[in-house]
């Protein structure tokens, strides 16, 4: 067998052919073999394959599928389950063991066409991770072993994933912290533990170790329903060895705002053994003032934010009030107001119906993210947005920015005029 090509395992030579034939106009280049249970060890010790299907109607599959994963030039390569019929206890304990998909043998061709199609496209994207991955191990941000963040660098990576979660404005992604507790007074195997934890969650979703013994995750495009989800499988999997507590809560401020919230939350749901609470609508603000929550370099909640506001008002007011008093005489009728506060900062210009504004928001307190609007009327606004590093912002920068703005403020409002006098 080669690279691009299919193999089909089977306890059922027939139905192993069904699924052939249901899978053929994939690509002409495409080889696919039928294997049974007994030749299928012994086939893949001597090739790889592109994709691994495997059908059973027991749950013997499972075994399989151990197997397989047991093959260390195989780790990588998608499986997916093929189902007589939904069995939600074996679906689970095949995910839990390694499969990648699944679908049901009475399926149309195109739902199993579109679902080794996604499914390739996956594994082309985990194999790009891996490569990013591999780099981070050499720069010792990543755990060799366990293919995890480390505690150390835990923190800076966050960072950045929450500020990209934030400024893409992707809906559903959670925040999880979860820690693993003994059944008795020994040491917890770590590294064990951490194979188990990573190896739950989608390939794309991000693990570290946190503070405390405790991991923390970021599981994309999940809810409180793909929470629940991967926290009771960890806790299956680990359940004979250790209990498992964990809180976990939509990204919606940054990692220093949301990590020392969860750790808090966490302590206090381990003395009232509760082992698991999602945080809804909580205002990270107010928990602030009434906690005195500290990041893991020790420094607390207020007084980094405060740091953040003292640098960025030091930039921006200035050139708010500025560009303001310059520009009042130009445009006497306009009218022309700026804001600045924890959460964003506005420039505004506007006469009539022609508006021109400029706001300013900072997730993760690291990026500033700058939208451009023009509005007409009932025309669609016009916006553009702009991305900035703290460290990368000045002055000069803003002051630059403004005056574009201003400058096709002007241009409208003299169209509008010219276009009012014909």
């Amino acid at each position: 067998m080669k690279n691009g090509s299919i193999l089909i395992i089977s306890n059922d030579n027939k139905v192993g052919e069904q699924i052939s034939s249901k899978i053929k106009l994939l690509r002409e280049c495409d080889v696919i073999k039928n294997v049974s249970y007994i030749e299928a060890i012994s086939v893949l010790n001597s090739t790889q394959p592109s994709l691994i299907l495997v059908y059973s109607s027991t749950s013997d599959t499972v075994g399989i599928i151990k197997e397989i994963r047991a093959i260390k030039a195989l780790d990588k390569v998608p499986i997916i389950f093929v189902m007589d019929a939904f069995v939600e206890d074996l679906l689970m304990y095949a995910f839990d063991n390694g499969i990648d998909d699944f679908f049901f043998l009475n399926d149309a061709d195109s739902i199993i066409l579109m679902r080794i199609f996604l499914t390739l496209q996956k594994s082309i994207l985990y194999k790009q991770i891996d490569i990013g991955n591999e780099i981070l191990v050499s720069a010792n941000i990543i755990d060799k072993q366990t293919g995890i963040y480390k505690k150390e660098q835990a923190p800076v990576a966050l960072r950045n994933f929450f500020s990209k979660s934030m400024e893409e404005n992707l809906e559903n992604t959670v925040f999880m912290y979860l820690k693993p507790i003994p059944l008795d007074d020994k040491k917890p195997d770590m590294p064990h533990i951490a194979e188990i934890v990573k190896k739950v969650p989608r390939g794309n979703d991000i693990v570290a170790y946190g503070r405390g013994n405790g991991f923390y995750l970021i599981l994309y495009n999940s809810g409180i329903g793909g929470a629940k989800s991967v926290s009771s499988r960890i806790k299956n999997l680990l359940t004979n060895e250790c209990k498992i507590f964990a809180v976990a809560a939509e990204i919606t401020a940054s990692f220093e705002e949301m990590e020392p919230v969860l750790y808090q939350s966490l302590k206090d749901q381990i003395s009232a053994d509760k082992d698991f609470n999602y945080l809804y609508d909580l205002s990270f603000n107010e928990v602030a003032e009434v906690m005195d929550i500290r990041d893991e370099n020790g420094q607390r909640l207020k007084d980094f934010k405060k740091d953040f506001m003292g640098n960025f008002e030091k930039i921006v007011a200035p050139v708010f009030y500025q560009v303001q008093s310059s520009n009042a005489e130009k445009f006497p009728n306009a009218s022309i107001d700026f804001s600045i506060n924890e959460s964003e900062s506005k420039f505004s210009i506007k006469q009539d119906e022609i508006n021109s504004e400029v706001s300013i928001t900072y997730p993760a307190y690291i990026k500033l993210l700058m939208d451009i609007k023009h509005f007409e009327g009932d025309k669609s606004p016009v916006v553009r947005r702009l991305t900035y590093d703290f460290e990368d912002f000045s002055s000069e920068k803003l002051e630059s920015i403004l005056k574009d703005v201003i400058q096709e403020f002007a241009d409208r409002l003299n169209m509008k005029m010219m276009n009012a006098s014909e």
